[in-house]
């Protein structure tokens, strides 16, 4: 009767031994893997939040711009001009006016069909001619007082006359002797449907849902849709500080709505967008993960523990070393080696988990590589630039030290690409890419921008050695032109200067960038210099090609 116990107590000891050399580093290592899966996918939730935000802000904030553009525009009218002073100073035939003011309304509505109706008013709100049955309210006559010269948006509100929600574009109408007080107003009232349009839910997973709030914080738009009585309700979200572009993406929970992970942009137009989605579809994955995990693990605990009581307690020890070493290698720990001892199946296995560490290792630090370099041209890639820019920028405003950027950009490259082919346009690239490199000094760094063009950036480079340094640059590319049989090529350069020439990332690229305008436009071949002399007074009032456009002749 005693070897009976012995049995048992020795079945027991190997079902420890899987319990605490298996069984717990896998829990552990599934506990770690759903907090990991938890953590990518907030993050990755919190993105592209940001990213939904910030592209539905932008088109929120350009249609309006848009909508004042135009009113804007109509306002000028000499049609419109003519007319309002008709009507309101007396002269004239004003039956004839009016019709005029009609007739050019309805045409002009005729072309733009994103709008419920335009009109034109007298100073006092009296509607001169529309394209429908008009009248402003109260609230709305009132907003014609605060409309600037450059014109004015009303808050989306319940009109009294339509009975539903609308909002006003409007913008003084000017006398053609001037004297400052406006003579009239040409109002727009643009279809919130096309608003709603851009704030529709879109149809991702999980699906962002859009709201549209005052300064106040009081909803117009929820969900895409605008509201009855819009600026009734409060958005029950945090909105952010006065000083702050965007808030935070957190959860929380709205009376009607549930849980929900949201995010709140300011608008540039005035107001706030925010984006909603519903917690339990944006958690969707690590729930189903998670029971996945409980269900597979008690499966496999099972089966190893059965396994177990078959094998010998010599293999517990390798298998927990290359348990850890995977758990590793999954938290992207990659230097990973492991002990190999002894020459049976699992010292094998061990060296083959050696080797294919090896071998990640080599393929992540080649992949690491490719990810920021240009193929062609051997040049770190636009990707890249953005990044080292963003940096080198910080650095430079931290230490208060120059930092410069010169933009590139081959000349007539189209014309010497159907000339002499693509293959060979694509050679010339590279040769000019190691003309680049083999220019620039060792703390420089080139990049290929985009197409024929390139970007250097030049850290402790200040505005008065920048031209210079260019300039260098600019020879080295033409300086081998001749041994091309006539094949070779010119650029174009502009650069500019941190802090001398721009404050930030953006603003230093269109300093540079528009530079590089400039010196195309004043024949190719040479360098230009940031400066704020070189647009003239009409290129700063109308929008200006940008380099590409400019260069589409190349």
């Amino acid at each position: 009767m005693n070897p009976r116990p012995r049995v048992q107590s020795l079945q027991t000891k190997i079902l420890v031994v899987v319990l605490l050399g298996i069984s717990l580093p896998s829990l552990l290592g599934g506990l770690h893997l759903l907090r990991r899966h938890q953590e990518l996918l907030t993050e990755k939730l919190r993105e592209n939040l940001s990213n939904h935000l910030f592209r539905q802000a932008s088109e929120v904030d350009d249609w309006l711009s848009q909508r004042l553009r135009e009113v804007q525009r109509w306002s000028g009218s000499f049609v419109v001009v003519e007319g309002v002073e008709a009507l309101t100073r007396g002269g004239g035939d004003a039956a004839r006016a009016r019709r005029d003011l009609g007739a050019y309304v309805e045409s002009v509505l005729g072309h733009y069909r994103g709008y419920e109706s335009l009109l034109v008013v007298d100073p006092a709100g009296r509607v001169l001619a529309s394209t429908r049955d008009e009248r402003l309210d109260p609230a709305e006559i009132d907003l014609l007082g605060t409309a600037a010269a450059d014109g004015r948006v009303s808050p989306i509100r319940r009109s009294e006359f339509l009975g539903r929600p609308s909002l006003l574009v409007v913008h003084p109408v000017e006398g053609s002797g001037g004297g400052g007080r406006p003579i009239g107003f040409f109002v727009e009232r643009p279809d919130l449907r096309e608003l709603e349009g851009i704030l529709a839910t879109l149809p991702n997973d999980p699906p962002p849902s859009f709201w549209l709030i005052d300064a106040e914080g009081r909803v117009v738009i929820r969900q895409g849709r605008v509201e009855d009585e819009p600026g009734a309700a409060s958005f029950p979200g945090e909105r952010p500080a006065a000083d702050v572009e965007a808030g935070p993406v957190q959860e929380a929970i709205f009376p009607g709505v549930g849980e929900v992970v949201y995010g709140v942009r300011r608008l540039r137009s005035g107001g706030f967008l925010a984006v909603t989605v519903p917690a339990a579809a944006a958690y969707r994955s690590l729930a189903e993960s998670r029971n996945r995990l409980l269900a597979f693990g008690l499966a496999g605990l099972a089966a190893v523990m059965l396994v177990s009581l078959l094998v010998a307690r010599g293999i517990v020890q390798p298998i927990r070393l290359l348990s850890e070493g995977a758990q590793r290698m999954s938290a992207g720990d990659m230097d990973v080696t492991l002990p190999v001892r002894g020459q049976d199946e699992l010292a094998e296995l061990t060296r083959s988990f050696n080797e294919m560490a090896a071998r990640v290792r080599e393929v992540r630090a080649s992949l690491e590589a490719l990810a920021i370099t240009d193929s062609l041209t051997g040049l770190y890639n636009r990707r890249h630039f953005d990044d080292v820019l963003a940096r080198e920028v910080r650095r430079a405003q931290r230490e208060r030290a120059p930092l410069s950027l010169a933009m590139i950009d081959l000349d007539r490259f189209k014309q010497y690409n159907d000339r002499w082919g693509h293959r060979e346009g694509d050679l010339e690239l590279a040769r000019v890419a190691l003309r680049v490199r083999q220019a620039v000094r060792a703390t420089d760094l080139a990049f290929r921008y985009g197409g024929e063009e390139l970007a250097v950036l030049l850290p402790a480079c200040p505005r008065s050695e920048v031209v210079a340094v260019a300039e260098k640059i600019r020879v080295a590319i033409n300086g081998d032109g001749p041994n091309l049989g006539g094949r070779g090529t010119t650029a174009s350069l502009g650069v500019a200067t941190t802090p001398d020439d721009a404050g930030s990332t953006q603003a230093l690229i269109e300093a540079a960038d528009r530079a590089l305008y400039a010196a195309k436009a004043r024949g190719r071949d040479q360098v230009a210099q940031a400066a704020a002399g070189l647009e003239d007074e009409g290129a700063r009032d109308s929008p200006r090609p940008s380099v590409r456009e400019a260069r589409s002749g190349d």
